[in-house]
Formats: C-alpha cells, structure tokens, sequence
C-alpha cells in the first residue's frame, strides 16, 4: 500500500495507534528547534499525556554549515559542512523528544525514508510505537542553497528549491539535491495531513511583527525568521487543501509567534521556561552529553548554551489569541459555545436549557465557502435583546501581495429564529490593494463590547493604536482609529452606566498599560497614558465592582501569579500595588462570570494546564487566595465560562481532541466541585479508523 499514487515505489507510512488510540497532534515547523522554541509547554503537555505526536520539518536549517558553539575559536578555520551540520540539528531534536518520552537522550529510533512529492526522499523517524514521528524534507536554507529561500519558493521568485541529504541519514546518496517546487511542498503537507488525520495542527506566525520601516524605500523589517514565515503560509495552504477533502475530524489550528516573543513581556513560569530549556540543553548538546568523541552526535552547538540569552523563549505566545467569552447563553435558555475546526466556524448547543447533553460541532452560520479560512480566536457578546454577535477574522493567503488578505466577520442570531445566518464581510481598516499586504497582514484579533444593542469591535492595527467599526441601528459605521500604541491582547469592559473601556499592554518598555475610555454612553473615548498599571504577561480580566469601580486581575511577568488591582474610584486613577491573589504559576488569560451573589468566578490555565477556580468578592474587601483544581489537562486555547439557565456556573474547555468539554457547578456548594470534578466530553470520544484513507 503506497502514500502517495503519483510513484510506484513509495514507501508507506506506518500503521496508526489502534482503534482506541487519540488522533495525533501534528506540528509543521521550518527547523529542528522551532517546536521546542516555540510551541512548548503545549507540546509537551501533549506528549505527557500520551498523545502521539508528528513534526514535520521543511528545512535543513543548515546555516553556515559549521557545528560548533559561536565562541569556540575554530569557527574562524572550520570548513563548512552543510550535511553534517544538518545532521548533527536532526540528531538533536531526537535527544530531546527521547527525553521527553524516556528521561534520557539515548533511546533506539526507527529511521526509513519516505518517498514524497516530486520524486523527493524524506526521512522518517519513529519513537516506540509511534509515539513520536518525526519527518524531516531537508530542503535547503541558508548559506548553501545558492541565493535560494523557502520564502522565495512561497514567494514564486524561486521556481523550487534543492533538498540536502543529511550525513548517515538512510536516504540514498543518489536523492541528494532533488529539488521541490511550490506546489510539491503544499502537496505533500496535505498528503500528511490526510494520513495522520490529527485533532490538532501547530503552525508557525504567517504575519509577524514589524521592528522597522525604511522610510525610503518602504521596506519592512519583521521580527522573525522569513523561514518560519514561508512555513506558515505552506501549512496554511496544505491545511485548505485538506480541509476541502471533508476530513472526519477537522482539526484545531494553533499559530505561534517565533522571534515576536522578546518583543512582549515574559509570560512563561520560571518553572516552565526552565523546563523548556532543559530541553534546549539537549537538543543543543548542553545537557552533560560527551561530545568530544562524536560531535555530530551532539546535536545543535550553534545553539548550545546560547538558547536562554536569545530572549524569545521566555515564552509561547499564540499569533491568534485565544478569546474567553466564546460561551454565551441564549435566550431561549440553552447555552453555546464557539469555536474553528477545519478552518471553518462551528458551535455547540445544548439541547435543552440546563441540561447536560449538548449537540454539535455543527457549521455556525454560514461561512463564505470557498474563499478564505476562520482563524481560531471567535469573540462573542450578548446584546440587550438577547441576540449573540460572533466577531471572528476570515484569512486569505497567496503568493501575490494582493492574495494576502485579512477581514474581520460578524454573523448574529436572527430575532425571530435564533438561528445564525449569513456572515458579514467587515472586511479592514485597510484597503485589499497590493501596496496595503503589510498592513493587513499586522491586525490583531477582534475585542468586541455591547452597550444595549450596540456592538463595537476593536482591534490592533498596524500603527500599534486601535482601530473600531460600530454596529447601530442604522447598520455598521466606518472604520474609525482610536490611536494609541499597544502590544496585542486588549481587554474590554462595559460599566453599568453604559460606557465602554479598553485596556492594553504599551508597546513601550516603562509605559505600562494604556486605556481606552468613554465619560458618557456613546460618546468619544479618551485615551490614558499614565494608568502606572505594571505590563502584564496576559490580557487582563476586568470586572466592576458594586460601587462602580474596576477590578483587574492580570498576570505577572516570569512568575505566572494572578494579581490583582483595584480603581481608587469609580472612573478614577488606580492603586498601582498590586494584590497577590494566587503564588501558583499559571499561563494565559482568565475566564470570569459574574454571580449572583454579587461576586466573581475566575478560571485560570494552570502549569500542568489543568483548571482551577476561585470565587473573588466585588465589595471591595479582601480578596480570596482560595483556588481549587478542577483537573481538564490538557486543554487548547483558553477557557470560558458563564451561568445557565438553572444558576449553575458552567465552566468549558477544548481538550486534546479539540472536543468541547464542560462542568457544571451548584450554587447550592458555593459554586465549587462537590468531590472530584467531573467534565464531560461533546460529543463522547469516538474510536479511531485502525487504518486512515491514503491519498
């Protein structure tokens, strides 16, 4: 049985985990380290949990073809060896997935090679029982690929790109040089994507920072590395040519940012980046590892001891991020709950108000069906007539400068029906001409608020500030700037009174956050550059408090503790010394609800990526230390929370499946689990295909 038909003598794949097992997490990176950079902690909690994992590596990443560390004075005479040094990276990134399987570098892989599109030899690696497969294209990057890029190949500047063969790797000598094209590259990703059938796919950032503008030329320098780029637009377009193929199980997509990292604050644990790195340490050669009898053995020298002092992996940061309030509450009484598989819009619903079954993933509206994919962040707000508004940003990738497009969508309930219908195009504040791809390419994800019937989407725009769309009666006003200068990831709160507040991270160092504010309902917002609130390693969670003033609770920089600061004032300055609620480490943004006790529940992401909980007052007294484990490792995105139509506090997540999982909560217990919490699983978990369909 063959992979791919277009070659007689193609090596298949190996079989999958039998028919109990999870569906694979995929990861498509450009280098043999960007998966240990960037998408750990959450590929390692995969791999602890047993999930089985496959990365696909596009390049060699052979640099300057020397494997040595950059102080080692024989650099100067070294002579360069692109096939050792690509060796030596692939040696690496098996220590340390060994590591992470075994405890220890050394452990026994199967190494075959793998006949791909254009009549190229891959390699592949397998660890155990597939617990961990690792496939390497080898296409060339860097000092030996002759002027050529995988940006290029992306780009259609190069008509393809050469394929190296790694020192003592099984691929024949005679495979050495083959080259790929463009559409090779997407061919064979979705090949991949097609065999694997995974639940979940990590990609890199298609749309980076930008560090500079030439004010001259224009030119625009970015905040990453171009490879991972090009490898985020090929797994974009590998990911639409598998998703057009109607999978079983479309899976869940989680960009993250590269080198964008050290431009944010650190939002990694001491205890986590310190895990991470343990990790770097081997890939890198830095774990103890002899490597004077067999530098090739060693793994990445280049790297080695430098992975912390390169200051983007502090953290993992996601390129989409994760929104909180994808669970809201119908009038009709039935809860729903938001979310992307396959690139496409979907939702859960309970099948009656307060029960414990719930129906779906079912298609959510009705998407644009050919063009243009759902990215993963979905930001819902109810209306004061009851009707839920979905904000949710459609993308287009493509070579041209022109195919580069990016637009915001709204879709709403229908007042009679409650159902949800057509999309709207909100599309940009900037136009879809050629010379615009920057700026398109530089927005954040939506932040929507509601006062009444109003709805307002904000989000980050190329200059850094704001950019706004209003919704009234008469329909959706233009695109507005509220200006300002911020890292992405604001906040928004609607006061009792009617007024709207936006909070987010200044791009610059000391500056602290910024605040978007209004004194009157409807009117203009004002901007506040000297709140003094310290930067913060999440968006924060806002919540007023009975006398009108606001509650923030953020998370800390290099420790993960939630803090917590309080307004002096209704609408006046804050006190800047912040309340320490929780010492536990934790990741990303918190889910709220506010009871009917006139209190606060907050979820928060753990280290071990569980859940836990706690009831804060919003009376002004002290706040609670109190948080209690509510288990759910490991989960995607971030969390969300609200009460359904019988009071009970119900708390979702998107396990490892990218199932949606919810738990229900008394009032009658205060709200917290009565004994070991029990999640439930939307829909129960299917049994996998022992076999999947070849391509």
């Amino acid at each position: 049985m063959r992979l791919f038909n277009r070659f007689a003598a193609a090596t298949a794949l190996p079989r999958q985990r039998g028919t109990a097992g999870p569906a694979p997490h995929l990861q498509i990176c450009a280098h043999t380290d960007d998966d240990l950079y960037f998408m750990t902690p959450d590929l390692l909690q995969s791999v602890e949990a047993g999930v089985p994992i496959v990365s696909v590596y596009l390049t060699t990443g052979e640099a300057d073809g020397i494997n040595l560390a950059m102080d080692d004075p024989a650099r100067k005479t070294a002579v360069p060896d692109f096939a050792g040094y690509t060796a030596a990276r692939q040696h690496g990134i098996r220590a340390a997935y060994a590591a992470m399987v075994t405890g220890g570098r050394r452990a026994p892989w199967k190494r075959e090679t793998l006949k791909v599109r254009d009549g190229v030899t891959a390699e592949i690696a397998t660890l155990g029982e597939n617990r961990v497969t690792l496939i390497f294209l080898n296409l060339r990057t860097g000092h030996g690929a002759d002027g050529s890029s995988i940006i290029g190949l992306w780009r259609e500047t190069s008509a393809d790109l050469a394929t190296l063969r790694p020192t003592d790797s099984p691929i024949p000598a005679k495979s050495d040089g083959r080259r790929m094209t463009r559409s090779a590259v997407i061919d064979t990703l979705a090949d991949l994507l097609k065999h694997y059938a995974p639940s979940v796919v990590r990609i890199m950032n298609p749309d980076p920072d930008r560090t500079a503008i030439d004010q001259k030329t224009g030119e625009i320098t970015y905040a990453d590395n171009p490879d991972h780029t090009a490898t985020a637009f090929f797994a974009l377009a590998a990911l639409d040519v598998y998703e057009r193929t109607a999978p079983e199980q479309p899976p869940a997509v989680e960009s993250y940012l590269g080198y964008c990292n050290k431009l944010r604050p650190n939002n990694l644990s001491a205890q986590q980046a310190a895990r991470k790195f343990s990790y770097l340490n081997v890939y890198g050669g830095e774990d103890g590892h002899d490597c004077e009898k067999a530098p090739g053995l060693c793994g990445d020298r280049p790297l080695g001891n430098r992975a912390y002092n390169r200051f983007y992996g502090q953290s993992t940061s996601y390129r989409w991020q994760p929104s909180t309030s994808w669970l809201q509450l119908r009038a009709d009484g039935r809860l729903t709950a938001f979310g992307v598989r396959g690139g496409r819009p979907v939702m859960w619903t309970q099948d009656r108000p307060g029960g414990e079954t719930w129906s779906g993933p079912e298609p959510l509206g009705q998407w644009p069906a050919t063009d243009g994919r759902c990215l993963s962040r979905l930001d819902a707000v109810r209306d004061a007539s009851g009707r839920i508004h979905v904000i949710a940003v459609r993308a287009r990738v493509g070579a041209a400068p022109e195919r580069q497009q990016r637009d915001l969508m709204h879709v709403v309930q229908d007042a009679a029906t409650g159902e949800f219908g057509a999309w709207t195009d909100l599309q940009s504040p900037y136009s879809p001409a050629a010379q615009h791809e920057a700026r398109r390419r530089s927005l954040g994800m939506p932040i929507v608020a509601v006062t009444g019937n109003q709805v307002r989407v904000v989000i980050r725009n190329f200059g850094g500030g704001l950019s706004t769309r209003l919704l009234t009666e008469e329909g959706w006003q233009p695109w507005g700037d509220l200006q300002g200068g911020a890292l992405e990831g604001a906040a928004a709160v609607t006061l009792s009174k009617g007024t709207v507040e936006f909070y987010a991270t200044s791009r610059m160092i000391g500056m602290g956050m910024l605040r978007w504010h209004q004194t009157t309902s409807g009117g203009a917002f004002q901007r506040d550059y000297g709140t003094q609130l310290a930067r913060p390693a999440a968006p924060v969670t806002l919540v007023e408090q009975s006398d009108g003033s606001l509650l923030m609770f953020s998370r800390q920089p290099g420790t993960g503790w939630v803090l917590a600061n309080r307004q002096h004032t209704a609408g006046g300055t804050w006190n800047t010394q912040p309340e320490i609620t929780d010492t536990t480490p934790g990741f990303g943004p918190l889910a709220h609800a506010v009871l009917p006790t006139g209190e606060a529940a907050l979820v928060q992401r753990s280290d071990d990526h569980g859940l836990t909980l706690s009831i804060q007052p919003l009376d002004g007294s002290a706040l609670s230390h109190e948080w209690t484990p509510l288990g759910g490792s490991p989960l995607l995105h971030a969390p969300s929370a609200t009460l359904d139509a019988h009071g009970r506090l119900v708390i979702a997540h998107l396990d490892a499946q990218a199932r949606l999982n919810t738990l229900a909560l008394d009032p009658s217990n205060g709200y917290r689990p009565a004994g070991t919490p029990t999640w439930s699983a939307h829909p129960a978990p299917a049994s996998r295909v022992a076999e999947p369909t070849r391509v």
